[in-house]
């Protein structure tokens, strides 16, 4: 081959590598575009992945503190309902006090014995406990009318019912 031939060969490389130099460019191009959006999406679910992580972490110690709250809260509801049942219980039982026949015969036996005493202090001509004497005698005869009133409205109740004759 002739220096000629060597130059048209080359020339004509020369165009086909010009033709063919954009198509190479584009390729390259968007290889380049492509792993730098790979890489880019794998930051992304990386720092997505670690937000999810540091989101579930603070989820589960919240959960823990509301477990613990909420513990917390059923004591405290217990401990309350516990003291409002035993306020209640004790209301009831000032308000509805078992009163026996026992009681109103004490209750008059002790206001028989405050009108003995009465007597005597007044035989003896001692004023001030002759007047509290009268008195308790009838505070005391008082609550032994409505402990008699109590019993006879209270209906009678049997042994089996938990309670001492």
């Amino acid at each position: 081959m002739q220096q000629q031939h060597y130059i048209l060969a080359l020339a004509a490389l020369w165009l086909f590598t010009l033709a063919f130099l954009p198509f190479l460019f584009a390729a390259a191009r968007t290889r380049a575009f492509n792993s730098g959006r790979a890489a880019g999406l794998e930051t992304r679910d990386a720092i997505n992945s670690q937000q999810i992580a540091s989101a579930c972490n603070e989820r589960d110690e919240l959960a823990v503190q509301l477990e613990a709250e909420q513990r917390k809260h059923l004591t405290t509801k217990a401990i309350h309902q516990a003291r409002v049942k035993e306020l209640e219980d004790r209301i009831m039982s000032y308000t509805d006090m078992p009163v026996t026949r026992a009681d109103h015969e004490l209750l008059t036996k002790t206001a028989n014995t405050l009108k003995l005493a009465g007597r005597t202090w007044k035989a003896m001509h001692v004023d001030p406990q002759t007047q509290n004497a009268a008195d308790q005698q009838r505070y005391i005869e008082e609550l032994a009318a409505r402990a008699h009133a109590h019993l006879r409205i209270t209906p009678a109740k049997t042994p089996s019912e938990g309670e001492a004759v």
